[in-house]
């Protein structure tokens, strides 16, 4: 089974041709300056060595002599050649240049990574660029973020810090999304990490505010300054004013008061209670419409 297609030979004799200049200086009286691929890229002839009189001789690039399966006199009118991994028809009637397995191995070997970068990046689409339905974003705000929150009403732009548990999800946010600001949670004393089992016992929990916008502008990178307030927990080098961001239009889609946690199914609570560790989380439109069931 052959695993290496024959552009990967095209690229090595265009990268290494300066390695085959006493075939050119013996077949040309001359060597190569340059070898660019045809304008049609992977159509015949595949490449065109430049000589160093400002000649250009199209050169066919293929794995064995006997491979080649095109007009012989487009070359032969030229003064042509092929360049070949192995020479198997020593009576072919145009040049050959017969290239060197090991040298192509070992530039194969130094340049793979290369070759598969190159490769995958004309495959594999960059995830932000592939279309999903809009999503919907909770986000914990706390009592220590009312000051940012006010101020990011005010611009209509949203920032997390340079460190960010949840950035990976954050970047996801797009034009058209819904981003959901809930808190505070009151009805309960929160030290450490949220238990489960105590945050779904309790009746008398509630969320103070929970107010949905919607995303204007997707994702971005700015470390301008908008916000005075840094967290406590992290140092203004790890906050670095709250530069991932994303801009939200001023009207509210939905602004309710005083959501009764202790009154939500199973999975919806343990989504709140999720939020609360976490800050940051994907939400669902089931989830959102209990919500608005359960407030004032």
């Amino acid at each position: 089974m052959k695993w290496i297609d024959e552009k990967v030979l095209q690229k090595y004799f265009k990268e290494s041709f300066k390695q085959y200049n006493d075939w050119f200086q013996t077949e040309y009286n001359q060597k190569a300056t340059s070898v660019t691929y045809n304008p049609q890229f992977d159509k015949y002839p595949d490449v065109y060595a430049t000589l160093e009189d400002g000649r250009i001789i199209p050169i066919e690039v293929e794995w064995t002599t006997k491979k080649f399966d095109h007009d012989p006199t487009i070359l032969d009118q030229q003064d042509g050649a092929i360049a070949v991994l192995q020479n198997n028809n020593p009576l072919f009637s145009i040049r050959q240049l017969e290239l060197d397995e090991k040298k192509f191995k070992k530039w194969y070997i130094s340049n793979s990574e290369r070759i598969f970068e190159e490769s995958i990046k004309e495959i594999v689409v960059d995830p932000a660029k592939i279309k999903r339905p809009p999503k919907l974003w909770f986000y914990y705000s706390g009592t220590g973020f009312i000051k940012n929150k006010n101020l990011a009403f005010e611009n209509g732009i949203m920032g997390v810090p340079e460190v960010f548990r949840q950035l990976e999800r954050f970047k996801d946010i797009r034009k058209g999304d819904l981003f959901c600001f809930m808190g505070p949670f009151k009805g309960f004393d929160k030290t450490g990490r949220a238990d489960f089992e105590k945050f779904r016992k309790n009746k008398k929990l509630y969320c103070e505010n929970l107010e949905v916008v919607k995303v204007t502008q997707s994702y971005f990178y700015d470390d301008t300054k908008l916000w005075e307030h840094n967290v406590d927990y992290l140092d203004e080098s790890k906050v670095k004013n709250y530069p991932h961001r994303f801009k939200f239009s001023k009207e509210l889609v939905i602004d309710l008061k005083n959501v009764k946690i202790g009154s939500l199914s199973l999975p919806t609570k343990r989504i709140m209670q999720k939020l609360l560790n976490s800050i940051f989380w994907d939400g669902k439109p089931e989830q959102l419409i209990e919500l608005v069931s359960r407030s004032k």
